[in-house]
């Protein structure tokens, strides 16, 4: 089969929906498919890796916007090439760009829900902001509606997207490679509570710096926080002017290799976010055998039979989330023991294998 990934971001941007792009196009490639991906930002070197002339967006300067309003070498280039299905990944630019060819072509075009962006508005900075985010999120609803399917990474985003008059709607939860995710112990002897993911409003950032800023005399536990984004300036500033520079690390963008060391190396996981349609960073955190402390209504909790390595926190109270943190890390048998079913819940529920035959059992039923 000859797929079409149309998305605005590849790998090796900085966030969950590149990395996963690569890895599923990996899975379908070992598995005999060919998947050609169309970008506005990733690698080209790559195998069937293609995008236009971008720069970089002023807003959010790690994505990237063409230079021409309509790319027509490159709409050749999508004309020309052989697909079976399209599958886009955003209801922007390439989406919209992925729906053309699909409809030009006659073929399946399905559409994948990473991002409730709308959940991002607090973290840009721009005139008319409420207007563009209302404009973009209608315009996003409009375009999915006119999709064969939707897939959505968790049952939570599912019943939202049937909600919003979506008409077949699946379910195909994310995975993680739990080979290179693979269980690691902490290096240093602190205790580090880790967060690895986009530095926006929405992910709940501040809310670490405020528990690190209560926890500042157990001197025992250090916070480090990894990642970039529209609110790093914003952090950084927080943190120097609470005098937390011994607690905190900022330590911006970390690639691949760095971001599995970092994992290893760290004690707990922290992702205070609510926005969130899967929770793919604190999956991979689970596969090193990282106990990880999550918001109440975290999309991960629905799968997990009994407790699973994740803690339920409400982020709002600092006092409440500090002392389930320091019951965590401070009592030996409950850490080992949410390590335990923490890899087992991430190893046994989320195999690669399984969401690439699934998401190929999408594809062949609108195939003619």
């Amino acid at each position: 089969m000859n797929i079409g990934f149309f998305t605005e971001t590849y790998y090796p941007t900085p966030d969950g929906v590149s990395h996963y792009l690569r890895d599923i196009k990996k899975e379908l490639e070992a598995m005999g498919h060919e998947v050609f991906v169309f970008t506005l930002a990733g690698d080209t070197t790559e195998k069937n890796v293609f995008k236009p002339y971008t720069i970089p967006l002023f807003l959010y300067m790690q994505y990237r916007v063409p230079v021409s309003v309509f790319p027509f070498n490159l709409y050749r280039k999508m004309l020309k090439t052989k697909l079976d299905v399209v599958n886009i990944h955003s209801s922007f630019f390439m989406g919209t760009l992925g729906y053309r060819i699909a409809r030009a072509k006659n073929i399946p075009i399905i559409a994948t829900f990473h991002t409730d962006f709308s959940k991002m508005k607090e973290s840009i900075n721009m005139p008319m902001k409420d207007t563009f985010f209302w404009i973009s999120w209608r315009y996003n609803l409009f375009l999915y509606r006119r999709c064969d399917a939707v897939l959505c990474p968790s049952s939570s985003t599912a019943d939202a997207m049937r909600k919003n008059g979506m008409h077949r709607v699946e379910e195909l939860t994310l995975f993680v490679d739990t080979e290179k995710f693979s269980n690691g112990k902490p290096g240093n002897g602190r205790k580090v509570v880790q967060y690895i993911g986009r530095l926006t409003k929405d992910k709940g950032i501040e809310k670490i710096v405020k528990l690190a800023d209560h926890m500042r005399n157990d001197s025992e536990v250090r916070f480090s926080i990894s990642g970039i984004g529209p609110e790093e300036h914003a952090i950084k500033k927080m943190v120097g002017s609470l005098g937390l520079s011994e607690t905190v690390s900022l330590n911006g963008y970390v690639s691949e290799d760095r971001k599995l060391n970092t994992l290893k190396e760290s004690s707990i996981f922290i992702h205070p976010s609510e926005s969130d349609t899967f929770g793919l960073a604190v999956l991979e955190a689970l596969s090193t055998g990282k106990p990880a402390l999550v918001s109440e209504n975290f999309p991960l909790l629905s799968y997990c039979d009994g407790e699973c390595g994740m803690v339920p926190v409400d982020f709002s109270n600092i006092e409440e989330t500090a002392a389930t943190l320091k019951a965590v890390l401070l009592n030996e048998g409950r850490y080992r023991e949410l390590s335990e079913k923490a890899t087992a819940f991430a190893r046994t529920k989320f195999s690669p294998k399984k969401h690439a035959e699934k998401l190929l059992e999408v594809y062949q039923s609108f195939m003619k």
